[in-house]
């Protein structure tokens, strides 16, 4: 066999070898940063209950719930900060009141329902409250 072709074969393998071995080593690093990067983030998940009813003797009746997740970032804020959890709560409220109604505008109710809305932004901002919680243990630590 010509020797080049070795040399050439040889080379492209220990070339092969090394990418994969970047790959291998870098794929830590881009967990590392898609975690801190969920970490910098609240869910918000907007409840909607729908009771439906299969037939009229009511012994079919089914509950359905849906549910619009939207996420909140904080990687511009030192959640270590009084204000900055103060803008975090705003952005949690304001958040959870816009999928609330993005999700009765997606599932009418008749008559539109004011006070299901913000039961279900209620539910919604309580449903953060262990995260947001973690968020500033994490930050002040």
């Amino acid at each position: 066999m010509n020797p080049r072709v070795i040399f050439s074969f040889f080379s492209a393998a220990l070339l092969g070898l090394a990418a994969t071995g970047l790959c291998f080593k870098s794929a830590p690093a881009i967990a590392q940063q898609a975690a801190e990067e969920a970490m910098e983030e609240i869910v918000v998940e907007a409840p909607l209950v729908r009771h439906l009813v299969g037939r009229a003797t009511g012994t079919d009746a089914r509950i359905e719930i849906i549910e619009l997740r939207r996420r909140v970032s904080f990687a511009d804020l030192d959640i270590s900060k009084y204000e900055a959890v103060v803008e975090l709560e705003n952005r949690i409220q304001t958040t959870a009141k816009e999928a609330c109604e993005k999700l009765y505008e997606m599932y009418p109710t008749s008559p539109p329902d004011r006070r299901a809305i913000q039961d279900c932004t209620d539910q919604a901002i309580a449903g953060t409250e262990e995260q947001v919680k973690a968020a500033i243990a994490a930050a002040a630590s």
